[in-house]
């Protein structure tokens, strides 16, 4: 989405919603990074939502760092003070930096103004250094706590310092969108408080939902599934992007973070062992901002294109053949919705309850669970195009109804104004 877009359903303009005049809260994001040139999924997610919810009509502004993402070094980017992006009035604070590991746990001053939750010196030490090691605010904080009975503030995601202080600070006003993971982290004492002390969660997904009610013991009626959505405007010219780098064969797509967190490795593990045994003449695309050093092996058969625009990762979707999500830490993951918007039938980890719950209720894909079915699923993707047309058809119509912008952003008005609208 650009600076200036808005978003739209599939049908064409988005129908605002009516506010009680009275009404004085502005639903207020708290994101640790935001802005134009600002990577990750969470950060993506956070725009459009703020996009999405001030096209209804409904009051809404971003509260941020002046950092620009996680890719980047802790330091200043954006203008400290106040933006508009996507007509979204944002707020840019002073990052504080993260304090460098062996650390004391940090205690940000709006907080000891505040009142520490009495589980404080309960929580592991190793967990409240966790906190101190990750980029905060604490003029953002500051801010919260003066301003937590004009607004209703929606965190996320949940590992970082201000949305946990965020969180304490904005008590009953505060909203946790986690875009939790099935990771270790997500099993710490302090994240549990947190899930548990906050008015209410927004999951993207129903595994995401459950995984919530599961680990931290929440009644149902606190985890509500707002769902996330997708700009579905994009349109992918395959056909260009194979004739542009001379793309002869089957291609499989990969997109995003190119680490361990992602099962990126095993991907070139898996790959390698298939391109072995198949001796199938193939090409790995991949796009993401992160470097990656690409085992000399493969590089034969693996195409890097690092950052691109938008619309070439469009069209790299549209000339996959297939493509392949291994992560298992995802809470909707917008790189599989993307390649289903244009046709690309998927393979993802059946470990991962959150993609593979997708495949099964789109039909869009497989699943595989180890290296054998992998290689059984690329094989019977591969010989049968009939089949990866289908697949892929239904992972489209499939994004088309589900991934709205303007239904997300209305479920999620619903459940943080409650009775406001």
């Amino acid at each position: 989405m650009t600076a200036r877009q808005q978003p739209r359903c599939a049908g064409g303009a988005v129908s605002r919603l009516s506010f009680n005049s009275a009404m004085s809260d502005i639903m207020t994001i708290v994101v640790p990074w935001f802005g134009p040139d600002t990577a990750g999924g969470a950060e993506t997610q956070a725009r459009q939502l703020a996009a999405a919810i001030h096209a209804l009509g409904a009051p809404v502004e971003v509260w941020t760092t002046d950092g620009r993402d996680s890719f980047s070094p802790p330091a200043p980017y954006y203008r400290t003070g106040p933006d508009v992006v996507d007509s979204v009035p944002v707020q840019r604070f002073p990052l504080t930096p993260p304090r460098p590991a062996p650390c004391d746990p940090y205690i940000p001053a709006a907080v000891q103004r505040a009142r520490l939750p009495a589980d404080w010196i309960d929580f592991p030490d190793h967990e409240r250094r966790l906190l101190a090691s990750l980029l905060s605010s604490d003029a953002l904080l500051d801010a919260i706590a003066a301003e937590r009975d004009r607004r209703r503030f929606i965190f996320i995601p949940y590992p970082f310092p201000t949305t946990f202080w965020g969180t304490l600070l904005a008590g009953e006003r505060g909203y946790l969108l986690p875009c939790l993971h099935d990771e270790p982290y997500a099993r710490y004492s302090t994240y549990r408080w947190m899930f548990r002390h906050t008015r209410r969660v927004l999951a993207n997904s129903p595994a995401e939902r459950m995984l919530a009610l599961r680990l931290y013991d929440l009644p149902p009626d606190r985890v509500v599934m707002a769902g996330e959505g997708i700009d579905l405007t994009p349109r992918g010219d395959g056909a260009a992007f194979r004739k542009k780098y001379g793309l002869h064969g089957p291609v499989l797509r990969y997109a995003g973070r190119r680490d361990v967190s992602k099962n990126f490795p095993m991907l070139l593990m898996y790959l390698r062992e298939y391109w072995a045994r198949r001796k199938t003449p193939l090409t790995l695309v991949l796009t993401g901002r992160d470097p990656v050093d690409i085992p000399p092996p493969l590089r034969a058969i693996v195409l890097d294109l690092g950052d691109v625009s938008v619309q070439e990762r469009h069209d790299a979707y549209a000339a996959a053949d297939v493509f392949i999500q291994p992560s298992t830490y995802e809470s909707f993951s917008i790189v599989l919705m993307e390649s289903w918007l244009q046709g690309a039938p998927a393979l993802v980890n059946a470990r991962c309850d959150v993609t593979r719950e997708a495949v099964e209720a789109s039909g869009g894909g497989l699943s595989f669970d180890g290296f054998a079915e992998f290689a059984a699923a690329l094989d019977l993707l591969l010989e049968n195009r009939a089949l990866r047309r289908a697949l892929g058809a239904r992972g489209r119509a499939w994004v088309l109804e589900n991934c709205r912008w303007e239904d997300v952003a209305r479920r999620t008005v619903a459940a943080v104004m409650e009775d406001g609208t």
